[in-house]
């Protein structure tokens, strides 16, 4: 097994494949076919219909807006909303194969190479030929990659050469020859080099003078590789080759590490996260992507450990915050939101504050949930601030499939906002009475395993109820709204003036109605409050008044009554539920079970089980 910390099977062989902007949508096809899939990173499925192209994809790529994909084929360039897969326009064929199409780096133009000795600029916005087209070049044309900073044109062709073009004016600017017979090419994001496949491992060229460097890796020339791309920041080049991973420090010019992708076939396609923590594979000769840790060594990231604590000198304006949050791995999604696509107010309001339905400019659907919290200039308020960044660092850190990832921070309307895929199922209750026949024990297990994973990362739900469990678009509940969420010492306030946890009552353990804070056994209180929620379909203490509840816990110490239609007493499995539920419900803290220990006894209790034996009552003794 390899140490990839996500893994899917696709439809198609990723022979050609592109990351969106964002890193929310992946493309991908294969030369045989005639369709590109979009595929939704965090879930995993298809986002449309199989974009419609012609047979033989040759590239395939997004628009740094993250607004367009565009792919080539033999005989075409199409290309797509990629928000809602609706195809803008198709160009009609060179005179010969297509090989490559990309973006300009203001995304107003698209850009073909063909082996017809010709570059073709179309406005992405009409589809029409743009002024310069076509670029007559010297040589057929393999790929034509575009600078960063949007000056330069690179046509890697046929032969080893390298014809370098500026943007605007389309003049050629020089020529370069590489050792490679059909060269792939790369700017560096700062744009001053140019990357050519060849030599140990590449060739490497000064952009603006066209001059060669001194820059080479001690790599073996006769290692094979299919890919290779820049880390967003420039610090690393990862390799695709046969057998790993190779992330290549490009300073020292030394390999910084390697691990095995596992992939079939000769080497993988790559693609970089925004934040440059993760990449995602790919291969032409299996069906499945991967996704991987590189700062982990290509290894899960397990327990949250976080980094040395925040300077709270750093932290003095909530823009501050989220630029911290962005130097420690955390994506600022800022420039991604449309919010002309915003709610005008608020869907409802959490723990963290007010909750608005909003989209990115890439078309995924996304909650965005603004923290309500004061920028004030005293030390207390840069504390608050401190602790903020903590506890939201803390969320984006827990990665399991039972918690609702955190896909970055904004600043929304004034405020902090975090960034969460809109979850079109609603939450467990809303999901349970439209789908009543689901297997409520597995959902109950996988809620625990959530929670087990937040308390062996050191974190504190503190508002665990089934209205703050989400279910995916896959039916998986994910643990969300971490209202009174704790970081071991740390307690996120909101506001200046308002600083208490907010309580469910009806999932409340005693000790928080006499002032105790919020806890492991807290939570595994109202674990044991939300699996019964989970199985019967209606909230504790049903049809009873808050007063009754507050009054039978605080007072009388009591339990709800077992709801004998869904855990029956003559039922293989209702005892042992309802012993481990009992056991939650400990009036004693100290002797309620850990959420592993209830995840250990869930998994022994299914759906087949809780249904009632006929018992003849003959057989049944009197006590």
């Amino acid at each position: 097994m390899d140490s990839s910390i996500a893994a899917w099977r696709v439809a198609d062989k990723a022979e050609v494949m592109a990351l969106s902007p964002d890193g929310f949508i992946l493309a991908l096809g294969s030369g045989e076919s005639d369709s590109i899939l979009l595929y939704s990173v965090n879930y995993g499925v298809p986002n449309h219909e199989p974009l419609r192209a012609s047979k033989y994809l040759t590239s395939v790529t997004f628009s740094p807006d993250g607004q367009m994909v565009a792919c080539s084929s033999q005989d075409n360039v199409f290309v797509w909303n990629a928000a809602t897969g609706q195809q803008l326009f198709s160009t009609g064929p060179h005179g010969e194969y297509i090989y490559d199409v990309i973006f300009s780096a203001d995304s107003q133009l698209v850009i073909s190479g063909s082996f017809d000795c010709e570059i073709r600029l179309w406005y992405a916005s009409t589809g029409r030929p743009a002024a310069g087209s076509p670029i007559n070049t010297k040589n057929k044309v393999a790929s034509p990659p575009a600078s960063p900073d949007g000056t330069k044109l690179a046509a890697g062709c046929v032969h080893g050469i390298i014809e370098v073009y500026s943007v605007g004016a389309w003049e050629e600017l020089y020529t370069l020859k590489t050792d490679h017979t059909r060269p792939t090419i790369l700017f560096s994001p700062d744009a001053r080099y140019i990357l050519s496949r060849g030599g140990k491992p590449f060739r490497v060229w000064d952009a603006e003078t066209g001059y060669d460097t001194d820059i080479s890796f001690n790599r073996d020339p006769k290692s094979t590789y299919r890919s290779f791309v820049f880390s967003p920041d420039g610090r690393y080049i990862a390799l695709g080759a046969d057998q790993a991973i190779e992330i290549w420090d490009v300073a020292a010019r030394s390999l910084h590490k390697s691990f095995p992708h596992g992939h079939h076939g000769s080497g993988c396609n790559l693609a970089y996260f925004s934040n440059g923590r993760r990449l995602i594979s790919g291969s032409p000769e299996d069906q499945i992507i991967k996704i991987w840790d590189v700062h982990q060594n290509g290894e899960d990231i397990g327990p949250l450990k976080l980094d040395s604590e925040v300077d709270a000198t750093s932290i003095t304006s909530l823009a501050d915050l989220v630029s911290n949050l962005q130097l420690r791995g955390c994506s600022d999604l800022t420039g991604q939101l449309d919010v002309t696509k915003a709610s005008e107010y608020p869907v409802s309001s959490g723990g963290f504050g007010d909750i608005y339905r909003c989209r990115l400019k890439s078309g995924i659907e996304v909650a965005v949930k603004t923290v309500r919290l004061y920028a004030g200039s005293s030390d207390q308020d840069k504390k608050y601030l401190k602790h903020a960044a903590q506890e939201l660092y803390a969320w984006s850190k827990c990665k399991h499939v039972n918690i609702q990832p955190l896909l970055g921070m904004a600043m929304f309307r004034g405020q902090v906002g975090m960034i969460a895929e809109w979850e079109s199922n609603g939450s467990v209750p809303e999901y349970l009475e439209r789908h009543p026949d689901v297997d409520r024990c597995d959902m109950s297990t996988q809620i625990i395993d959530g929670l087990s994973y937040l308390h062996a990362s050191g974190v504190v739900h503190g508002d665990l109820k089934g209205a703050n469990v989400l279910v995916s678009i896959d039916g998986t509940p994910r643990l969300a709204d971490f209202g009174n969420a704790k970081l071991q010492e740390y307690t996120l306030k909101f506001t200046k003036t308002s600083t208490k946890e907010t309580m469910s009552s009806r999932w409340a353990a005693p000790e928080l109605y006499e002032g105790a804070p919020c806890s492991f056994t807290t939570d595994v209180y109202a674990l044991g409050m939300t699996v019964l929620e989970t199985i019967t379909g209606e909230v504790p203490w049903s049809g009873q008044t808050e007063h009754f509840v507050l009054f039978a816990v605080t007072l009388k110490r009591e339990c709800p009554e077992r709801p004998e239609a869904h855990i029956p007493t003559y039922s293989e499995h209702g005892d042992a539920l309802w012993s481990v539920l009992r056991w939650c419900w400990e009036n004693d803290p100290g002797k309620r079970p850990t959420a592993e220990q209830v995840k250990s006894k869930m998994e022994n209790i299914t759906k087949q089980g809780l249904r009632s034996i006929e018992v003849d009552m003959a057989d049944v003794g009197t006590s």
